[in-house]
C-alpha cells in the first residue's frame, strides 16, 4: 500500500513492509558486508517488517531530539532486531544478529546535501527539503554503509525506500529497498 500524505520524513510511525518486488536485490550488499552464503539465502526470500515509532524528546536547555524506534521483524530467521535512530548524530554501539557489533549515527540531512544527483531529485518530487541519513560501520571497519531514507514515487505510488550504498574493502554497491505502508 501507498504511504499516505500523513506519513512523512518527519513522521514515520507505522509498519512498513518490504516490497521485493520493487526493491533491488540485496545479495550483493550482504556479501560486501561478510554475511555467510546460507545466511544470505535465507535473507533472500523472507519477510521484512518495520514497526516505527517516531518521537521527539527534550532535554532542559537543549533543542528536540527526535528519535526513531524500529523493531524489525524477520519471518522466517530470527534475525529480529530493535534499534534506536536518535537523529542528532550522535554514535551509537549496538550487535545486530546478522551483522554482529557496529557503530550507527542518523541524522536529518537537507537534500542539497545529498551527493546523489538522482536520488536527491526523487525524494524532492515528493515536496520534500529533508532525508534522514544513517553511517553504519562494521566494528571491525570491513564495510560502512550510509543510507538514505525518504519517501519516492515508485510505480506511481509514494513509497517509503532506504536507498544504502555500502564500501567494502574493493567494492561498492548501491541498493534501494522499497516499503509498503500497512494500517496496522
Amino acid at each position: 500500500m501507498a504511504a499516505p500524505p500523513s506519513v512523512n520524513i518527519l513522521n514515520m510511525s507505522g509498519t512498513w513492509t518490504l516490497n521485493r518486488q520493487l526493491s533491488d536485490n540485496f545479495d550483493s550488499t550482504f556479501q560486501v558486508q561478510g554475511v555467510s552464503w546460507p545466511i544470505r539465502k535465507i535473507l533472500s526470500w523472507a519477510g521484512v517488517t518495520l514497526h516505527m515509532t517516531q518521537t521527539s524528546e527534550t532535554s532542559p536547555g537543549k533543542p528536540p531530539v527526535t528519535k526513531i524506534n524500529v523493531r524489525q521483524v524477520i519471518t522466517p530467521g530470527g534475525f529480529n532486531s530493535e534499534e534506536a535512530y536518535t537523529l542528532d548524530s550522535s554514535i551509537k554501539h549496538s550487535t545486530l544478529p546478522i551483522f554482529g557489533a557496529v557503530s550507527v549515527h542518523s541524522r536529518y540531512v537537507p537534500l542539497a546535501e545529498i551527493e546523489d544527483v538522482d536520488l536527491r531529485e526523487k525524494l524532492a518530487k515528493d515536496g520534500a527539503t529533508l532525508a534522514i541519513q544513517e553511517f553504519a560501520e562494521s566494528k571491525g571497519g570491513d564495510w560502512s554503509t550510509v543510507g538514505v531514507w525518504g519517501f519516492e514515487v515508485v510505480n506511481g505510488e509514494r513509497r517509503f525506500t532506504r536507498t544504502n550504498t555500502t564500501t567494502g574493502r574493493s567494492d561498492q554497491v548501491v541498493a534501494r529497498l522499497v516499503y509498503d505502508y500497512s494500517l496496522e
